[in-house]
Protein backbone atom coordinates (compact mmCIF):
# COMPACT_ATOMS: atom_id res chain seq x y z
CA UNK A 1 0.00 0.00 0.00
CA UNK A 2 1.48 3.41 -0.92
CA UNK A 3 2.14 5.92 1.83
CA UNK A 4 3.12 9.56 2.34
CA UNK A 5 6.78 9.04 3.26
CA UNK A 6 8.16 10.83 0.19
CA UNK A 7 5.62 13.61 0.56
CA UNK A 8 6.55 14.01 4.23
CA UNK A 9 10.26 14.16 3.38
CA UNK A 10 9.61 16.80 0.70
CA UNK A 11 7.42 18.85 3.03
CA UNK A 12 10.07 18.88 5.77
CA UNK A 13 12.64 20.02 3.20
CA UNK A 14 10.36 22.76 1.85
CA UNK A 15 10.20 21.07 -1.55
CA UNK A 16 7.21 20.63 -3.84
CA UNK A 17 6.65 16.94 -4.64
CA UNK A 18 4.94 16.21 -7.98
CA UNK A 19 3.95 12.64 -8.89
CA UNK A 20 3.53 11.54 -12.50
CA UNK A 21 2.11 8.39 -14.03
CA UNK A 22 0.58 7.35 -17.34
CA UNK A 23 -2.04 5.02 -18.78
CA UNK A 24 -2.38 3.35 -22.15
CA UNK A 25 1.18 2.38 -23.06
CA UNK A 26 0.26 -1.10 -24.22
CA UNK A 27 -3.05 -0.33 -25.86
CA UNK A 28 -3.54 -1.04 -29.58
CA UNK A 29 -5.67 2.08 -30.03
CA UNK A 30 -6.24 5.57 -28.72
CA UNK A 31 -4.01 8.06 -26.95
CA UNK A 32 -1.55 7.71 -24.14
CA UNK A 33 -2.56 9.77 -21.10
CA UNK A 34 -0.16 11.16 -18.50
CA UNK A 35 -1.23 12.83 -15.26
CA UNK A 36 0.78 15.02 -12.90
CA UNK A 37 -0.43 15.43 -9.33
CA UNK A 38 0.39 17.46 -6.22
CA UNK A 39 -1.08 16.92 -2.74
CA UNK A 40 -0.90 19.62 -0.09
CA UNK A 41 0.80 17.61 2.63
CA UNK A 42 -0.62 19.81 5.40
CA UNK A 43 -3.95 18.10 4.76
CA UNK A 44 -2.79 14.58 3.92
CA UNK A 45 -4.84 13.07 6.74
CA UNK A 46 -8.05 14.17 5.02
CA UNK A 47 -7.24 12.21 1.86
CA UNK A 48 -9.24 9.16 0.86
CA UNK A 49 -7.49 6.23 2.62
CA UNK A 50 -8.09 3.89 -0.34
CA UNK A 51 -5.72 5.65 -2.74
CA UNK A 52 -3.69 2.86 -4.30
CA UNK A 53 -2.19 1.65 -7.56
CA UNK A 54 -5.00 2.11 -10.10
CA UNK A 55 -4.65 -1.50 -11.28
CA UNK A 56 -5.63 -2.70 -7.80
CA UNK A 57 -8.87 -0.69 -7.69
CA UNK A 58 -12.25 -1.22 -9.28
CA UNK A 59 -13.62 1.44 -11.65
CA UNK A 60 -16.17 2.38 -8.99
CA UNK A 61 -13.50 2.85 -6.33
CA UNK A 62 -11.36 4.95 -8.71
CA UNK A 63 -14.31 7.21 -9.43
CA UNK A 64 -15.10 7.55 -5.73
CA UNK A 65 -11.52 8.60 -5.02
CA UNK A 66 -11.51 11.21 -7.78
CA UNK A 67 -14.90 12.55 -6.65
CA UNK A 68 -13.54 12.91 -3.10
CA UNK A 69 -10.76 15.31 -4.15
CA UNK A 70 -10.89 18.96 -3.15
CA UNK A 71 -8.64 22.01 -3.35
CA UNK A 72 -5.93 20.28 -1.32
CA UNK A 73 -5.08 18.39 -4.51
CA UNK A 74 -4.03 19.81 -7.86
CA UNK A 75 -3.67 17.69 -10.98
CA UNK A 76 -3.56 17.97 -14.75
CA UNK A 77 -3.70 15.36 -17.49
CA UNK A 78 -2.31 15.50 -21.02
CA UNK A 79 -2.22 13.16 -24.00
CA UNK A 80 -0.03 12.01 -26.80
CA UNK A 81 -2.21 11.01 -29.69
CA UNK A 82 -2.14 7.79 -31.67
CA UNK A 83 -0.56 9.74 -34.51
CA UNK A 84 2.23 11.03 -32.26
CA UNK A 85 2.86 7.53 -30.91
CA UNK A 86 3.20 6.18 -34.47
CA UNK A 87 5.38 9.08 -35.57
CA UNK A 88 7.76 9.41 -32.63
CA UNK A 89 7.60 6.05 -30.90
CA UNK A 90 6.06 5.11 -27.57
CA UNK A 91 8.83 6.29 -25.24
CA UNK A 92 9.15 9.70 -26.88
CA UNK A 93 5.37 10.16 -27.01
CA UNK A 94 5.12 9.18 -23.35
CA UNK A 95 7.73 11.81 -22.45
CA UNK A 96 5.78 14.42 -24.41
CA UNK A 97 2.55 13.62 -22.56
CA UNK A 98 4.30 13.70 -19.19
CA UNK A 99 5.91 17.08 -19.80
CA UNK A 100 2.61 18.49 -21.05
CA UNK A 101 0.88 17.35 -17.86
CA UNK A 102 3.64 18.73 -15.62
CA UNK A 103 3.67 22.06 -17.42
CA UNK A 104 -0.11 22.38 -17.14
CA UNK A 105 -0.04 21.51 -13.44
CA UNK A 106 2.63 24.07 -12.60
CA UNK A 107 0.87 26.71 -14.67
CA UNK A 108 -2.34 25.91 -12.81
CA UNK A 109 -0.56 26.22 -9.47
CA UNK A 110 0.93 29.56 -10.47
CA UNK A 111 4.39 28.16 -9.84
CA UNK A 112 6.02 29.29 -13.06
CA UNK A 113 8.43 31.64 -11.38
CA UNK A 114 12.08 31.52 -10.42
CA UNK A 115 11.17 31.15 -6.76
CA UNK A 116 9.39 27.83 -7.22
CA UNK A 117 11.00 26.32 -10.29
CA UNK A 118 14.15 25.62 -8.28
CA UNK A 119 12.22 24.05 -5.44
CA UNK A 120 10.44 20.93 -6.61
CA UNK A 121 11.08 17.27 -7.44
CA UNK A 122 9.21 15.28 -10.04
CA UNK A 123 8.75 11.60 -9.19
CA UNK A 124 7.95 9.54 -12.27
CA UNK A 125 6.60 6.01 -12.06
CA UNK A 126 9.08 3.63 -13.71
CA UNK A 127 12.79 2.83 -13.83
CA UNK A 128 13.86 5.28 -16.54
CA UNK A 129 14.40 9.02 -16.17
CA UNK A 130 12.58 10.78 -19.05
CA UNK A 131 14.55 13.31 -21.09
CA UNK A 132 12.13 16.22 -21.11
CA UNK A 133 14.56 18.50 -22.94
CA UNK A 134 14.53 16.21 -25.99
CA UNK A 135 10.82 16.79 -26.63
CA UNK A 136 10.80 20.59 -26.38
CA UNK A 137 10.94 21.25 -30.12
CA UNK A 138 7.72 19.26 -30.53
CA UNK A 139 5.81 21.12 -27.80
CA UNK A 140 4.01 24.40 -28.37
CA UNK A 141 5.10 25.89 -25.05
CA UNK A 142 8.73 25.54 -23.96
CA UNK A 143 8.81 27.90 -20.96
CA UNK A 144 9.11 25.11 -18.40
CA UNK A 145 12.77 24.18 -17.96
CA UNK A 146 12.83 21.01 -15.89
CA UNK A 147 16.24 20.31 -14.44
CA UNK A 148 17.47 16.77 -14.96
CA UNK A 149 18.48 16.43 -11.31
CA UNK A 150 14.91 17.22 -10.23
CA UNK A 151 13.47 14.20 -12.07
CA UNK A 152 13.39 11.04 -9.97
CA UNK A 153 12.23 7.71 -11.46
CA UNK A 154 10.64 5.36 -8.96
CA UNK A 155 10.11 1.70 -9.82
CA UNK A 156 6.56 0.69 -8.88
CA UNK A 157 6.07 4.25 -7.70
CA UNK A 158 2.30 3.85 -7.65
CA UNK A 159 2.72 1.24 -4.91
CA UNK A 160 5.08 3.48 -2.89
CA UNK A 161 3.80 7.06 -3.07
CA UNK A 162 0.21 8.18 -2.55
CA UNK A 163 0.77 11.07 -4.96
CA UNK A 164 1.97 8.80 -7.78
CA UNK A 165 -0.83 6.36 -7.02
CA UNK A 166 -3.36 9.18 -7.31
CA UNK A 167 -1.77 10.24 -10.61
CA UNK A 168 -2.17 6.67 -11.85
CA UNK A 169 -5.86 6.69 -10.90
CA UNK A 170 -6.47 10.01 -12.64
CA UNK A 171 -4.61 8.93 -15.79
CA UNK A 172 -6.48 5.63 -15.93
CA UNK A 173 -9.92 7.17 -15.47
CA UNK A 174 -9.19 9.99 -17.92
CA UNK A 175 -8.13 7.56 -20.61
CA UNK A 176 -11.05 5.21 -19.95
CA UNK A 177 -13.46 8.09 -20.49
CA UNK A 178 -11.78 8.94 -23.79
CA UNK A 179 -12.11 5.33 -24.94
CA UNK A 180 -15.78 5.27 -23.91
CA UNK A 181 -16.33 8.21 -26.26
CA UNK A 182 -14.66 6.18 -29.02
CA UNK A 183 -17.14 3.39 -28.35
CA UNK A 184 -19.99 5.80 -29.11
CA UNK A 185 -18.32 6.81 -32.36
CA UNK A 186 -17.48 3.22 -33.30
CA UNK A 187 -20.20 1.02 -31.77
CA UNK A 188 -18.85 -2.11 -33.47
CA UNK A 189 -15.71 -1.86 -31.38
CA UNK A 190 -16.00 -2.53 -27.66
CA UNK A 191 -13.76 0.33 -26.59
CA UNK A 192 -15.86 0.79 -23.47
CA UNK A 193 -14.87 -2.67 -22.23
CA UNK A 194 -11.41 -3.51 -23.58
CA UNK A 195 -10.34 0.16 -23.82
CA UNK A 196 -8.24 -0.57 -26.91
CA UNK A 197 -6.04 -3.25 -25.36
CA UNK A 198 -5.12 -6.45 -27.16
CA UNK A 199 -7.94 -8.74 -26.07
CA UNK A 200 -9.33 -11.60 -28.11
CA UNK A 201 -12.52 -9.57 -28.58
CA UNK A 202 -10.60 -6.59 -29.92
CA UNK A 203 -8.68 -8.84 -32.32
CA UNK A 204 -11.94 -10.29 -33.62
CA UNK A 205 -13.38 -6.80 -34.15
CA UNK A 206 -10.37 -5.66 -36.17
CA UNK A 207 -10.40 -8.79 -38.31
CA UNK A 208 -14.09 -8.32 -39.02
CA UNK A 209 -14.38 -4.54 -39.37
CA UNK A 210 -10.87 -3.36 -40.19
CA UNK A 211 -8.33 -0.96 -38.71
CA UNK A 212 -9.52 2.46 -37.57
CA UNK A 213 -7.57 5.69 -37.76
CA UNK A 214 -7.42 5.52 -33.95
CA UNK A 215 -5.41 2.28 -34.08
CA UNK A 216 -1.65 2.50 -33.57
CA UNK A 217 -0.24 1.40 -36.92
CA UNK A 218 3.30 1.03 -35.53
CA UNK A 219 2.20 -1.59 -33.01
CA UNK A 220 2.31 -5.32 -33.32
CA UNK A 221 0.15 -6.98 -34.51
CA UNK A 222 -1.63 -4.03 -36.18
CA UNK A 223 1.26 -3.42 -38.57
CA UNK A 224 1.75 -7.03 -39.61
CA UNK A 225 -1.20 -9.38 -39.49
CA UNK A 226 -4.16 -7.03 -39.73
CA UNK A 227 -5.58 -5.39 -42.82
CA UNK A 228 -4.67 -1.72 -43.13
CA UNK A 229 -8.19 -0.82 -44.14
CA UNK A 230 -9.16 2.49 -42.55
CA UNK A 231 -12.77 2.52 -41.44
Amino acid sequence: MPNFDIENFSFKNNTIMIGVDEAGRGSWAGPLVASACWIDFKYYQTMNPHINDSKKLTPLKRKQIINSLDDTVKYCSAVSSQREIDRYGLTFANTMAMKRSIFSLIENMNLVSKKFLNNYNIYVDGKHKPNFDAVDEHLSNKKLNIKYKDIIPLVKGDTISKTIALASIIAKETRDEIMKQYSLKYPKYSFDSHFGYGTAKHREEILEYGVLKEHRKSFQPINTIFSQKIS
